[in-house]
């Protein structure tokens, strides 16, 4: 029997949890700030970030793995709003898969002082290119490429089971990307496509990234890729391109 075809975060988890309203990050493509202006809870220039209380009443011990967060990114500076709710989910007993753009001094404060916990926490860093240049056009105000890597050597360092997504996956070939961050993943490094973008998203001086992007998310750019990979032990694929080649969907993982 087929199995169904799990999509978006739960290919990684059933359960989803956030303790703040907003992002800093401000990437282009980003579904949760689109939702947001959609419902005018947000506008297309706003990247304010604030908690939001009613999460308190979310600490408890849930049956399955936790993602977080999923609307938002832990970024230092609001350490005293994420890291509590953080801390109390996994007092609770639940097992944490962490998703993060990752700045490394999160990073850093959150090994340092929550390793009594190593055993219920997987990192997932989305480092969707290798090249800078790359990131600053499609996420203007997350961290940099090098201090994610960073912050991967860091967490593994520290004893503490390490992933990647490459989703969305914004170079055509990426093989260098792999190269650069294999060494230091534990677990899994999951590949996928862009997702809600528009010909009206982009300037006339910006159409060269839409063409481009158009280009990695083609079938046949996709289907070069798969073939290189596809008995790659650590590589998974998101429902995006399980869907486009015809994949047997996998479980949670």
């Amino acid at each position: 029997m087929t199995k169904k075809r799990l999509t978006g975060t739960k290919q990684w988890a059933p359960i989803s949890k956030n303790c703040c309203l907003g992002c800093l990050n401000d990437c282009r493509y980003c579904y949760a700030k689109l939702i947001a202006i959609l419902y005018k809870r947000a506008t297309k220039d706003n990247r304010d970030m604030r908690y939001n209380p009613n999460c308190e009443r979310e600490i408890r011990k849930y049956k399955g793995r936790i993602m977080f967060p999923t609307a938002h990114d832990l970024h230092i500076e609001h350490k005293e709003w994420w890291m509590p709710f953080l801390t109390g989910l996994l007092k609770e007993g639940n097992d944490i898969l962490i998703v993060s753009k990752p700045q490394f001094e999160a990073i850093y404060h959150i090994c340092k002082n929550l390793s009594e916990y190593l055993s219920q926490i997987e990192f997932r860093f989305t480092i969707g290119t290798y090249y800078d240049k790359t990131r600053k056009f499609w996420e203007p105000h997350a961290p940099s490429i090098h201090d994610r890597v960073a912050a991967l050597h860091c967490a593994g360092f520290e004893g503490f089971r390490t992933s990647v997504s490459i989703e969305p996956l914004l170079d055509r070939d990426p093989t260098l990307l792999i190269r650069m961050v294999d060494p230091f993943v534990t677990e899994t490094i999951w590949i996928g496509m862009m997702n809600h973008m528009e010909r009206l998203n982009f300037t006339e001086e910006e159409l060269p990234w839409y063409h481009d992007i158009q280009h990695i998310n083609s079938l046949a750019n996709i289907q070069d890729i798969y073939s290189i990979y596809k008995d790659h032990p650590k590589i998974r694929w998101k429902d995006s391109i399980e869907k486009m080649l015809g994949l047997e969907p996998r479980g949670i993982e």
